[in-house]
Order: C-alpha cells, then sequence, then structure tokens
C-alpha cells in the first residue's frame, strides 16, 4: 500500500512528526511506500532539520495560492492519507487553501489526527470541524475529551470512527543507549519543549534541596515568551524555568550548525547550578536519558478526561531509558490502556510542585539502592513494551483504518455552518475564512477570522416555519 503523511501545518519536529517518523519506517519495513507533504505557511520550525524522511517529500510553497495538482495528484494516488496537523490561527492566511487542499482528496482513505490537548490549541485550528467532516477516520487524544465533543456534534456521523491517538514506539532500539546502573550519573533532568503543562521550572525549584554532586538539566526547552512568564504568581508552582528569578543559576547551551553545544561569555560567566540546553538531537538526547538517575516527566491536565490511555514521547523514552518521576495529578488521574491509574504500578516515582524536598531526599534514598532502581526501571520498560510497541500497535491501527474504509455518511461542513450563520456561502465566496472551530460549533457561534484573529458576525440564523418559508 502507499500511505501520504500530510503536515497542513507544516513540519515542525516535535512529538506530531516523532511519531508520523516512527511509523512510517515500520510501514516501510513492512514493504508499503510512502509520500509526504508539508505545508510552508509562513512559519519556521528549526527542529524540523534534524527529522529523516524516507518517501518522496512533496512541498507546498508559501508562494502558491493554491496547491499545485501534482500533488494532489500524488495523494490520490495513496491508498491512506494521514493529515497530521493543520494550519492554526497564526497561518490564518493559509486556512483556506488547505480546506480546499482537503476537499479535493477523494479516493485514499483520509484520517485526520487532532494532536491537541488543552482546549485552547483545539480551539486554535479554524476550520476544524470542517475538516473533521471530511474525515473517514478521526483520530484524537481522548474518547471522553473536548474534541470528540465537538467533532461528533457537528458531523455525528464521525461517532463511530473514532481512534484514540496511538503513541508507538520500538522499544528494542533504545538498548544501545540504556546504562547499567553502576555507570548512571547522579543526574536529574527535564526533557522536552517548553510547555506550562510539563513544569520544566521543577528542576529550578528542586536545586536547593539537591546535593552539590547531583547535575541537573533541562534539556530541549527554548526560549520563547512561554519560559520567561509567570504563569501563576507564585515560585513554588511556577512551569517556566527563565523567568529572572532562576535565570541567574542557569547557564544556557545552544546547539551550533557543527552539532555541539556552545556557551556564550556572558553564559560562561555564570555561577550556575543548572545546565540547559534550546535543542537537542535525538541520539544526544536519548544518550542523556540513557546515563540519567531520573527524568522528570511533569506532565499533567487540567481536565482529566483529556489524558486519554496516552503518556507523552518524552515520557515513554523517560519509562524505556532512566526512572521516570511523573507528575501526581497524572498519576492519580490518567489511566493505561488496561484501565489501571499510571500510579498504580510499582515502577515510576511520583511527585509534584511543593514537594521538591520529599522528591531530593526519595533519590538520594534510590542512589544507595540499586536493588530498587532497577526493579522499578525494569517494572517501566515492561509496561511501556506492553503498551507501546509499534509491531502490535502499529498494525492494529492499520488494520482499524482499513476496516473502517471509506465513509458514506458524511455531512457537508459549509451546510452544517449556514444552519447557524446563513451568510456564510456568500461570505465564502467574496474570500472572507468562515471558521468552524471547535467552540464556535459547539456555540453555534458565527465567526470569520480576519489578520489572524476571530470576529463573531451578528446575525440571526434562518429559523423554518413553515413549507412556504423553506422555499423563500
Amino acid at each position: 500500500m502507499k500511505i501520504a503523511f500530510i503536515f497542513g501545518k507544516g513540519i515542525d519536529g516535535c512529538g506530531v512528526t516523532r511519531g508520523a517518523v516512527f511509523y512510517e519506517k515500520w510501514l516501510r519495513e513492512r514493504g508499503h511506500t510512502s509520500i509526504i507533504v508539508d505545508f510552508d505557511n509562513g512559519q519556521s520550525f528549526g527542529r524540523a532539520k534534524e527529522v529523516d524522511w524516507l518517501g518522496d517529500m512533496y512541498e507546498v510553497r508559501k508562494k502558491d495560492t493554491k496547491v499545485p495538482a501534482e500533488v494532489i495528484n500524488a495523494v490520490n494516488s495513496c491508498d491512506i492519507a494521514i493529515f497530521h496537523s493543520h494550519p492554526t490561527r497564526k497561518q490564518g492566511d493559509y486556512t483556506d487553501r488547505y480546506r480546499e487542499f482537503v476537499s479535493a482528496i477523494d479516493q485514499p482513505i483520509v484520517v485526520m489526527h487532532d494532536h491537541s490537548i488543552a482546549k485552547t490549541n483545539i480551539n486554535a485550528i479554524p476550520q476544524a470541524c470542517e475538516l473533521f467532516a471530511m474525515a473517514d477516520v478521526a483520530v484524537i487524544q481522548s474518547l471522553d475529551g473536548y474534541s470528540k465533543e465537538a467533532y461528533t456534534s457537528f458531523d455525528p456521523g464521525l461517532s463511530n470512527h473514532l481512534i484514540e491517538n496511538p503513541i508507538w514506539i520500538d522499544p528494542r532500539k533504545y538498548d544501545a543507549y540504556r546504562k547499567p546502573f553502576a555507570k548512571r550519573d547522579k543526574h536529574l533532568l527535564y526533557m522536552g519543549r517548553m510547555s506550562p503543562l510539563k513544569d520544566p521550572a521543577m528542576i529550578c525549584r528542586i536545586q536547593p534541596h539537591m546535593g552539590i554532586d547531583w547535575d541537573l538539566s533541562i534539556i530541549g526547552c527554548e526560549n520563547s515568551i512561554s519560559s520567561v512568564s509567570n504563569y501563576t504568581g507564585d515560585l513554588s508552582d511556577n512551569p517556566a524555568p527563565y523567568i529572572p528569578e532562576w535565570r541567574g543559576m542557569i547557564r544556557q547551551h545552544s546547539l551550533n550548525k557543527h552539532g555541539e553545544y556552545v556557551a556564550t561569555e556572558k553564559e560562561q560567566a555564570k555561577d550556575w547550578r543548572i545546565k540547559s540546553y534550546d535543542k537537542y538531537r535525538y541520539d544526544w538526547g536519548m544518550n542523556q536519558l540513557g546515563s540519567s538517575f531520573a527524568s522528570w516527566c511533569g506532565y499533567k491536565l487540567s481536565d482529566a478526561s483529556e489524558y486519554g490511555y496516552r503518556m507523552e514521547y518524552t515520557m515513554i523514552e523517560s519509562y524505556l531509558l532512566t526512572l521516570p518521576v511523573i507528575n501526581r495529578h497524572f498519576a492519580e488521574n490518567a489511566r493505561s490502556p488496561e484501565g489501571k491509574l499510571w500510579g498504580e504500578y510499582d515502577c515510576a516515582l511520583v511527585s509534584q510542585a511543593r514537594e521538591e524536598e520529599v522528591l531530593a531526599d526519595e533519590l538520594e534514598r534510590l542512589q544507595n539502592n540499586e536493588k530498587e532502581w532497577n526493579d522499578r526501571t525494569a517494572a517501566c520498560r515492561d509496561l511501556i513494551t506492553k503498551f507501546n510497541d509499534i509491531d502490535i500497535i502499529g498494525q492494529q491501527f492499520l488494520d482499524r483504518v482499513l476496516a473502517n474504509g471509506k465513509r458514506s455518511d458524511k455531512v457537508n461542513g459549509l451546510d452544517r455552518i449556514c444552519e447557524y450563520f446563513p451568510s456564510a456561502r456568500e461570505r465564502r465566496a467574496r474570500g472572507e475564512v468562515i471558521m468552524s472551530s471547535a467552540s464556535g460549533t459547539l456555540n453555534r457561534t458565527p465567526m470569520v477570522m480576519i489578520n489572524g484573529k476571530q470576529e463573531i458576525v451578528k446575525e440571526k440564523p434562518v429559523t423554518v416555519t413553515s413549507l412556504e418559508d423553506f422555499f423563500v
């Protein structure tokens, strides 16, 4: 079979990309072929340079007002087309170009992904509901979450065509990175991008409680507005690591074009305690995990229903390569595919903001208990092999998509929008960007997007009270 991997937002090099790369490789090892479609929407992603694809690459250029026929024909020649990402409000000028492209894909089984977890991110896709109404299969983060509510409300036919996003990995490939207990560094790290959901600042808060012989690192956390924001107004739980109160204790390293980490003279002059790296090459990062003593995995959501039965990729890598420390909220609310709370497994440590001193004492205790550390980390690896092995769940996903096939009960997205936004069709014909975000469709709010911002259109829906009214 031939499978298309399509990135309507552009290839960003993060977890979405990583999962696609794993799956493309797995498919090709089994005799399938692949193509990649990358949209340039005027937003650059530095991490995308680290990604190696196997199939032919098709690029939709920023200057292309419409997707070239060559790209459309290539995707329509596939058996399955997997749409991994979609333009966001930041890429508003390219929203209609992408929607028109999706509507032209009518031959393969259309698999539409929503990798977003938080409502803010789900709502950042301006035409999400209209896009998902074109799907034969919808892949979402949780079968109990907000995206399911929005997409199935807009198109009820999707209800029987939903798959929870599989997070797959080949556990065997990580054996090469894993060092035995005796060769582990006394090193606690955080690995991942900057996200307040993941609390990278735990490394800063725990620092006063860790012995001077411990190394502390923040790996992959970029400089951004988010990383210097004061989210809570309280140092005891603020998740941003680069705020002024902590910046002086961090020596930041950047990856140069030669693949070497360098620190400026200003950074070298600091009286630092923590090392940070704004991005990392994958092998280097996995070697850091595989030689570290423990890894902070602070991922948590405010709405437990959005967890689903899954982990983040950096959590999975930590489970495979070191001793993970998971957030208490995740441990006590998120469940594994077999229905158990993740905190019920006797393997990972559990902590959260304001428990740094207790965690530091526990890490020091385990540093002197090789058997317990080995037992815990072996149990962690067994869970990932059980739940995330691509040889098992990769085939299950493919089988489900093929069994689903093409869907015959799709709604017309614009017709649905016109139920509460009567002038939508006319406005679209004039070139206006008609929104169908999750919140907009659930609330039946007529909205257009202007310069990347949503604007509510004040108009009354048409109410049909008689047969004569219908034909007026």
